[in-house]
């Protein structure tokens, strides 16, 4: 509230209800740029983002690209509910990622059952802008990734034993990508993550609880 008060214009990432969605995620994407273009070296790598819809990866990167910097973007799904990585393997016999729009019913298919996981803010059964994802990975050399529930949990726990952020099991899920994904990560390399989104009725960590 107190934000707005002072001129700032709250957004949200669903695309359906706020048509400020893009804007929002492309001016942090701006911001991120800005900041690591004034950054000592080592330049930001890899950015991993939590993805559900698919708006805010695909904004973030776009305006995070529109920078000098090009970091690999990865894209992270629950293993509970991930159609992004489904249709990235189905859409790379195709040439581009506007190629593969194309056949979007073989490449982008609803998941089967129903999804779950403790990042339950990502749980959409198709990822509604995977095009725009998957030509943002392919240009930035990324990939999807896919975090295990272990992963999911972990992620919460380090985020608040090691950070002041109150951030939602949803909101780290972009770390849970990069614990998920480690083993592909050098040591020297630096990463982004993006914890977007806070905390409401989710307990805090057991350990971390007065």
């Amino acid at each position: 509230m107190e934000a707005t008060r002072d001129g700032a214009i709250p957004f949200g990432v669903q695309g359906p209800e706020n048509a400020w969605c893009l804007d929002g995620g492309r001016t942090i994407g701006w911001e991120m740029a800005y900041v690591a273009e004034h950054m000592e070296p080592p330049l930001i790598a890899r950015l991993f983002v939590q993805v559900g819809g698919g708006a805010f990866a695909a904004s973030l990167a776009e305006g995070f690209h529109a920078g000098g910097t090009r970091a690999a973007l990865h894209a992270v799904q629950a293993e509970g509910c991930a159609p992004l990585a489904r249709a990235w393997q189905a859409s790379s016999k195709y040439k581009t990622a506007i190629d593969a729009a194309t056949h979007w019913g073989e490449c982008m298919t609803p998941w089967s059952g129903t999804p779950t996981s403790f990042a339950d803010g990502i749980l959409d059964d198709e990822t509604y802008d995977w095009v725009s994802v998957c030509r943002a990975m392919r240009a930035s050399g990324g990939w999807p990734v896919v975090a295990s529930e272990r992963h999911v949990h972990e992620a919460y726990e380090l985020a608040h034993r090691t950070t002041d952020i109150d951030v939602s099991p949803t909101g780290a899920s972009g770390l849970a990508g990069l614990l998920a994904a480690r083993d592909r990560v050098s040591n020297d390399e630096r990463v982004a993550i993006v914890f977007s989104g806070i905390r409401r009725e989710t307990p805090k960590p057991l350990a971390l609880r007065a």
